[in-house]
């Protein structure tokens, strides 16, 4: 479903590896993306910090940057995307990308629906769902203190898992060699 797929992230770790001051910016904006339901299904951001921690294990990336770069953007991705909701849901709900996932919306009301609060802390876990859930909070009526509060932690969570895993998985690999 991700327009950008395997060959992009190639080259986009091969430019990291390259350029590693440039990697922060990259990775903070790709997750950021990631967060908004206009632009979510560009980038499969698992996918790059997965390589990423791959990279960190290798050396060519330090593992506090990315990490860092990691969860702000997906805090703020997930921000801007809760207050698309909150201040223009009609507005949004008209974007073609909105509109070919209806089946998404609906399960992401009925998820919010049925974990009210904990629906933004669980959503981080579940894929292309979730920023439909962060985009219907608002409109749901959770408040930014405990949203923010649930994406920071949701958040910190999976950069983590994610990059641990690339590292893990790079560790195996050498073993292999």
């Amino acid at each position: 479903m991700d327009v950008i797929g395997k060959d992009a992230v190639d080259s986009m770790t091969m430019f990291m590896r390259t350029h590693a001051a440039w990697a922060g910016l990259i990775l903070f904006a790709i997750m950021a993306l990631e967060g908004v339901v206009l632009t979510t299904f560009l980038f499969s951001g698992s996918l790059v910090i997965v390589a990423t921690g791959a990279l960190i294990q290798q050396g060519s990336l330090a593992y506090w940057p990315c990490f860092t770069a990691i969860v702000a953007g997906f805090w703020f991705g997930d921000w801007i995307n809760y207050e698309f909701g909150r201040r223009g849901e009609a507005w949004m709900r008209s974007f073609g990308v909105v509109q070919r996932n209806v089946a998404l919306l609906d399960r992401a009301e009925a998820f919010i629906g049925r974990w009210d609060k904990a629906s933004i802390f669980i959503s981080r876990f579940m894929g292309p769902m979730r920023p439909f859930v962060v985009f219907l909070a608002g409109p749901a009526g959770i408040r930014p203190g405990i949203f923010h509060l649930m994406t920071l932690l949701s958040t910190v969570l999976v950069a983590a898992g994610l990059l641990n895993a690339g590292m893990t998985g790079m560790q195996f690999l050498d073993r292999l060699r």
